[in-house]
């Protein structure tokens, strides 16, 4: 019942984010070309509620038909969000210095177009990034490879899994680790999409995400982790030689975690790993609980420009163990 509550939620966000980006576009663009901007009133409220629907649609009937669309409106997503800045930007350039239509539309429509291409084309290209970190008292060499919201479904698929495993396997770590959203939650896959990564040898831990516990739910989660070697912790720890995993599934409150971890095993003779979906913990707090690495996600590096820079003040503000920058489009 939470998980259906849940996604209802996000589907009123969606129609509410959707309809007020798109509302003050409309208004904009029809502001240059002089055309009535009250039209706006409109055909917004109708974006909106025509992409929460195609939302529905796509979780009650996957198919073909339904990703493209799916495709469709997260393209649409994607544009939205910098015809949303770029129709601010305009705004205050016109406030100050009236615009004229060819101007106005340039302004509109060129860096946000470009800066959409940008994140398109580079949601698709996997990059390695290598952190050398250097812990105090660890026993030995360690080297793991750290996925994060790969989001499976509509738009990635089994073809995408197939390439990051090749990535994975050219990397030869000692252990991989999934910190949340393998899933979209989106729509259901089927368990053969995993697959792929049981060609790797290292052990595979994951721990859950919003996308993967609040959209799909934990019983539609572990049907499609069957027949992969992935581990799912959930709210558990496991010991890996001399290394200790402590995989917690998403929480909304910190408060939360923090109980999680006070009966979860916490050993001061490993070296404690903990994966945790969102980076809700601080260094100090941390290192209170005996945690030398923590590994997370969900923030997607800001998720695209000019939302990165509020991300990189938050985690110099709050000592975050480590924070940089990745440009996805979606999700």
């Amino acid at each position: 019942m939470s998980m259906q509550l849940s996604f209802a939620g996000f589907m009123v966000v969606v129609t509410i984010a959707t309809t007020a980006g798109s509302m003050l576009f409309f208004w904009t663009l029809f502001y240059i070309l002089d055309v009535t901007e009250w039209h706006a009133f409109y055909i917004a409220p109708a974006i909106g509620v025509g992409c929460a629907l195609i939302l529905i649609m796509v979780r009650l009937y996957a198919s073909l038909f339904s990703r493209i669309i799916y495709y469709m409106v997260s393209i649409y997503w994607g544009m939205l969000i910098y015809h949303f800045l770029f129709s601010i930007v305009f705004l205050i350039i016109n406030a100050i210095h009236k615009l004229s239509k060819t101007w106005g539309l340039c302004v509109l429509f060129i860096p946000s177009m470009l800066l959409f291409l940008y994140g398109f084309i580079s949601s698709f290209v996997l990059t390695v990034t290598t952190l050398d970190i250097a812990i105090p008292d660890a026993r030995s060499n360690l080297s793991v490879v750290h996925l994060s919201d790969l989001h499976l479904g509509p738009i990635y698929g089994k073809s995408h899994v197939s390439r990051v495993v090749a990535e994975v396997k050219r990397l030869q770590p000692d252990i991989v680790v999934i910190t949340g959203d393998l899933l979209d939650g989106s729509m259901k896959i089927e368990p053969d999409v995993l697959f792929p990564f049981n060609e790797i040898e290292a052990d595979i831990y994951f721990s859950l995400g919003n996308h993967d516990d609040v959209f799909l739910g934990l019983e539609e989660v572990e049907r499609t982790l069957r027949g992969s070697k992935i581990v799912l912790l959930n709210d558990e720890a496991v010991m890996n030689n001399d290394v200790n995993i402590i995989g917690i599934g998403y929480r909304l409150k910190n408060e939360t975690l923090v109980n999680k971890l006070v009966n979860l095993n916490v050993t001061y003779d490993a070296l404690n790993i903990l994966l945790y979906h969102a980076p809700s913990l601080t260094l100090d707090e941390l290192e209170g609980y005996n945690i030398q690495l923590h590994l997370g996600g969900h923030t997607h590096g800001g998720q695209s420009f000019p939302l990165y820079l509020s991300l990189i003040h938050i985690c110099r503000c709050r000592r975050y163990a480590v924070c940089r920058s990745r440009w996805s489009p979606y999700h």
